[in-house]
């Protein structure tokens, strides 16, 4: 793996600018083998995979397991809301985890005096062994996927993945106010979108 150049992985902060949708040109063509969700994708889904491998002989799945890992970072009870934006979860699909630890007497589901109407969960002693156990091993796979990388490097790379996922705050806003639809629309050929219309129509 060669190494990072730093000034590439420094995060930006000016604004992004926008990639023109109409260029046809094959220096600017979308290649999804060198997307940077792809690449990122791709990585995190090997990484998940390898070390499920190693979480499931104490019957864990990779989302239990960040279940664990969450509670033991923050060190206090923590609603699911909360787990939810730390494990990047769905809420119902994270409620059945957290019940299923809970069964095992991993978790400690509670309902605090003074919010009678919020679950909170945090771990047993049991959850903080099973904690405890992996949290290395995962730390051990970082430092091998990282092996080529400085520390500085690996830092760098850090910030600029949280930079990134803020950024998607900015794609959230267009696709919700509709702004991507021009470049779908300016993808079709001409007089396509009539074509589909007027069979419609007739229809």
């Amino acid at each position: 793996m060669q190494m990072i150049n730093m000034q590439m992985l420094r995060p930006r902060t000016n604004a992004i600018r926008p990639v023109a949708p109409h260029s046809t040109g094959s220096s600017d063509m979308y290649r999804l083998s060198k997307s940077f969700p792809y690449l990122i994708a791709r990585l995190g889904i090997r990484t998940g995979d390898l070390f499920a491998r190693v979480i499931k002989r104490d019957g864990l799945s990779l989302q239990m397991y960040r279940v664990l890992a969450a509670l033991t970072e923050e060190d206090r009870p923590l609603r699911l809301g909360e787990l939810a934006a730390l494990t990047s979860a769905d809420l119902s699909t994270l409620s059945r985890v957290v019940a299923d630890l809970h069964r095992r007497g991993v978790l400690l589901r509670q309902r605090p005096e003074h919010d009678q109407r919020s679950l909170q969960v945090s771990l047993t002693d049991q959850g903080r062994m099973l904690a405890a156990r992996y949290m290395p091993v995962a730390a051990h796979f970082e430092q091998l996927a990282t092996t080529n990388l400085s520390s500085a490097d690996t830092q760098a790379l850090k910030d600029i993945l949280r930079q990134l996922y803020e950024n998607l705050d900015l794609i959230e806003a267009k696709v919700s106010q509709g702004e991507i639809d021009a470049i779908i629309e300016g993808t079709e050929k001409p007089g396509s979108r009539k074509k589909g219309t007027a069979a419609k129509t007739r229809k």
